[in-house]
């Protein structure tokens, strides 16, 4: 069972065209479906060309929102007004996602391909008719944007279909413009499938995109990234960074002004940033919860940063030596630049070794310009 949901505000025109031509493709392929049209009380009375349809056989009915409205709202209350265990898929009303691309997104889906299909305009064999090129940068610009956080090509698209699995138990922002930004960040998934579209603009009505819509998508894309287990390499390196910060610091101040040796003082600021790195890294950077026995988590971590420390203490004596320095700030920066050196180190066996677990984000890999596949990278 399909069940395609279309977001809608002052669509009435659109209707006769969309709903037609997708209740036709399905019928093609012998796919059984409804179509909810989630509309926020047009004033043009969308709801009633909706009606005029259904009345005409048509396998469609709408839902009338007048509170709380919004793309992503709208598409949520639709996640749930959907039949139980039917796949769900994500489309616009104005005709710019191929009808005729549906069927292959269901078919992933139903064929244990993946969890989530993405209409993709951005992998190999897809494209944007039409459009002018500030559209365009503006496109590609919040695909990057958004790379850290789900490298699948298109994480922008509003056309794209998923098992209701994936967001089992998850809280969706609805304050979020790109609703399958959010599913992929927050949703349950091991594979992901893109099929190649060409996107066409509207043939009918008004472009929501505004600023306001593009400062919507900034918030919504800050408070992703600060959302625990995200961008987790990107984090890693943020709390690294103040790590070493706290680091240098401390290793100065004892060394200097208290007139501790370089061995005890590169010990004793090395703890205090460990215990910072651990703390942050595992309830900000890898998400984890309580569930999980944080005494063994610890102990990993002190046998993963007492390799990068060994490594670290070769690399600075040695760097000190080699080079004869032995005054500031020379050995502060020396220290900076060995510290960075080994952050390879501590962040492939926090991920791996220390952190790891069975929940996973996105990584697309395209392989063939028909259907692109990604598996998940380990989310934490």
């Amino acid at each position: 069972m399909l069940s395609v949901i279309i977001p809608t505000y002052n669509e009435r025109g659109n209707m006769p065209k969309i709903i037609p031509a997708l209740s036709e493709e399905l019928d093609k392929e012998n796919i059984r479906y409804e179509i909810i049209v989630m509309d926020d009380n047009s004033p043009d009375k969308t709801s009633q060309a909706v009606q005029d349809l259904a009345q005409q056989g048509y396998h469609c009915r709408c839902v009338v929102r007048k509170t709380n409205r919004g793309l992503s709202p709208a598409v949520i209350d639709g996640f749930a007004a959907c039949k139980p265990g039917s796949i769900r898929l994500v489309m616009d009303a104005d005709l710019s996602h191929p009808v005729e691309v549906v069927p292959k997104l269901y078919r992933a889906i139903a064929d244990g391909k993946a969890e989530v299909a993405v209409g993709s305009r951005h992998c190999l064999g897809g494209g944007i008719e039409n459009w002018p090129l500030k559209r365009k940068i503006i496109s590609w610009g919040a695909a990057l944007m958004a790379k850290p956080l789900a490298t699948c090509s298109d994480p922008m698209s509003g056309f794209f279909a998923f098992t209701p699995s994936v967001i089992e138990g998850v809280q969706l922002n609805a304050k979020g413009f790109k609703i399958l930004l959010e599913v992929l960040v927050k949703g349950h998934y091991n594979k992901v499938v893109e099929v190649p579209i060409v996107f066409k603009d509207r043939e009918w009505g008004e472009s929501k995109l505004g600023r306001g819509v593009i400062v919507s998508y900034i918030l919504h894309l800050i408070a992703l990234y600060l959302t625990p287990g995200t961008a987790p390499l990107l984090k890693f390196l943020f709390v690294g960074g103040c790590g070493m910060i706290l680091d240098v610091t401390l290793f100065t101040i004892l060394t200097m002004l208290l007139g501790f040796g370089g061995i005890t003082g590169q010990l004793t600021s090395f703890c205090v940033a460990l215990m910072w790195n651990f703390i942050m890294n595992r309830i900000w950077t890898f998400g984890k919860t309580g569930q999980s026995n944080v005494l063994v988590e610890f102990a990993k971590f002190v046998a993963v940063a007492c390799v990068a420390l060994l490594v670290r203490t070769g690399l600075f004596e040695g760097g000190k030596k080699y080079l004869g320095i032995h005054n500031a700030p020379w050995v502060q920066l020396l220290l900076v630049g060995v510290i960075i050196s080994v952050t390879a180190i501590n962040f492939i066996g926090s991920r791996w070794l220390v952190f790891n677990s069975n929940k996973t984000t996105s990584a697309s890999k395209p392989k063939a310009p028909a259907l692109a596949q990604s598996k998940k990278k380990k989310k934490h």
